[in-house]
């Protein structure tokens, strides 16, 4: 006859069993899935941020050479000019001084150029800036390019392009560098007058692919379009990629905008994620596939290890310990409820150092690795995308934060606000373009972060600037803004910022937009000055 004890400890012991399988399959099946998605997204979130260091250095160059191509076509009035020795000589000293400032504005170029069209100008009509131990120098450009038909004479390529293209990587013989090109053909009234050239050192770019480490041993490379190796640190350029029948199979992802392959070699699998670049290159990382899964198999491990020990552990003292797991399994239930919910400031109040301990220490390392991810994804919303700086919305976020503050205690608070104005904005969009005065914004707000940063500085409209000054800024706020108006001037008027400063004060301010203001209107004082005490200055 079967005591109720005995009848209770089978009963429990079952379900528990059972609960245990079931829970722990289906603990395992949503594990896999969830954690192979996140490290997929996490592979291509890091071949993304490699992706934007190797665009934000082919943009440069080509926004360079867009605007010297610009400046060449709005500045020569006339193709006539072109065979009128004493004219074309002073509109070529003009480029070429021109093209000089912009290369020193270019970090990722070596070489810039402008040739014109022999036929009209003669061997004379173009020049070169070279970069020699950090400075630009000018080099004579009569045996600058390659044969004509070579597959990287820039002049030959972009004049039959008729827009800007990018070569293949090779060796110049002139420079005894090897570069990758960039080059844009210029049109006054529809003639092609010249072509405008930037060169990268390859060597810089062969570096920075050498320097990506995914995981432990994963490494990236580059191709061109059609998946030929560009550089490769031990497969010879031009070779196919899908040529050595390594069993490549592109893998469906809904949740990433990437090709994304695996394939076999020496007996190991692979996985395989390429990016598209601006210069018409991918970028591709490879991984091999167990470091990619070795956080879903450690879980995996983990949970079915859990399973089997929790299981073991009751089968002896079911009833007893019955109660004990119960608790804090419905415990984590809810942990991991509230994580899918979105709430990664969990507090785990269940200590122990049994096997539920351990997972509860991984559920908390994983909320907290989370909302480290989404924190960081956040940030990036409140980044201005072309100077870095912090955008508006982040400066309203700012501000609220400090009105409940200064009405929390207002006492305790001390900060400055300088806003800042671009001068001469209009004045270089009209006569230079745009793209000049962009680089006119990023050189002022590269100027305000550089002096104040330990601050938060915001772009709040076009050439408007805002910094919040505190902390070690704070008690330097005068002698930084001193220094930072020395530098101003000794940069000869290309850069210009009208500015205003005012100390909040506790028994004076009410909110942050008295202080704000309070700096605009000295700000607004000192652009008047600073344009001979002309009004309407704005």
């Amino acid at each position: 006859m079967k005591t109720i004890k005995t009848q209770v400890f089978f009963i429990v012991l079952s379900g528990i069993i059972a609960s245990s399988l079931i829970i722990g399959g289906l603990g395992i099946f949503w594990s896999n899935t969830a954690v192979k998605r996140d490290s997929i997204q996490i592979l291509d979130l890091m071949a993304q941020v490699q992706t934007q260091g190797l665009d934000s250095m082919f943009s440069e160059v080509e926004q360079a050479s867009i605007t010297i191509s610009h400046y060449a076509s709005e500045n020569l009035s006339s193709v006539v000019i072109l065979q009128d020795e004493e004219r074309f000589a002073k509109y070529l000293a003009h480029m070429e001084s021109i093209s000089f400032y912009v290369a020193q504005c270019t970090n990722s170029a070596i070489a810039v150029y402008v040739r014109f069209v022999p036929e009209m100008v003669g061997k004379n009509g173009s020049f070169l800036w070279h970069k020699k131990d950090g400075v630009f120098v000018q080099e004579s450009l009569d045996d600058f390019h390659l044969s004509a038909d070579s597959d990287n004479d820039l002049y030959r390529i972009a004049k039959m392009s008729g827009k800007g293209v990018w070569t293949k990587p090779y060796y110049n013989e002139s420079l005894k560098e090897y570069v990758i090109s960039y080059g844009v053909p210029v049109y006054k009234n529809g003639n092609f007058v010249a072509v405008v050239g930037m060169d990268i050192d390859f060597d810089d770019i062969a570096s920075l692919i050498n320097s990506i480490t995914i995981y432990d041993t994963g490494y990236a490379f580059l191709t061109d379009e059609n998946f030929r190796v560009v550089y490769h640190r031990s497969i010879p350029a031009d070779t196919p990629v899908f040529g050595e029948k390594n069993n490549f199979k592109l893998l469906p992802q809904d949740d990433v905008n990437s090709e994304f392959y695996e394939y076999k070699r020496k007996n190991k699998t692979f996985r395989m994620l390429s990016k598209n670049l601006v210069n018409g290159m991918r970028l591709v990382v490879s991984v091999p596939a167990n470091e990619i899964d070795r956080s879903r198999t450690r879980l995996i491990y983990s949970l079915a290890f859990s399973v089997i020990i929790i299981s073991l552990v009751v089968s002896l003292w079911s009833v007893w310990l019955s109660e004990k797991f119960t608790r804090p399994l419905k415990k984590l239930s809810m942990y991991a409820r509230n994580i899918i919910a979105g709430d990664y400031d969990v507090e785990f109040d269940f200590s122990s150092t049994d096997e539920v301990g351990e997972l509860i220490s991984n559920f908390s390392f994983m909320a907290k690795s989370l909302k480290r991810q989404f924190e960081y994804i956040n940030g990036l919303v409140y980044l201005d995308a072309m100077t870095g700086a912090k955008n508006k919305r982040a400066f309203i976020d700012e501000r609220n934060d400090l009105n409940k503050r200064i009405k929390d205690n207002p006492s305790r608070l001390e900060f400055t606000v300088i806003v800042f104005d671009v001068n001469n904005l209009k004045y270089t969009n009209d006569n230079f373009g745009h793209k000049a005065g962009d680089i006119l914004i990023k050189n002022a707000c590269n100027l305000i972060m550089k002096n104040f940063s330990s601050s938060s500085v915001f772009r709040v409209g076009g050439d408007e600037f805002v910094a919040i000054v505190t902390e070690k800024d704070y008690q330097n706020r005068v002698e930084l803004l001193l220094k930072m108006k020395g530098e101003m001037d000794d940069s000869k008027g290309e850069v210009s910022i009208a500015y205003g400063m005012a100390d909040y004060d506790s028994e004076k301010d009410s909110d942050f937009q008295s202080v704000f203001e309070h700096a605009d209107a000295e700000m607004y004082k000192t652009k008047v000055a600073m344009k001979g005490g002309r009004e309407n200055v704005r």
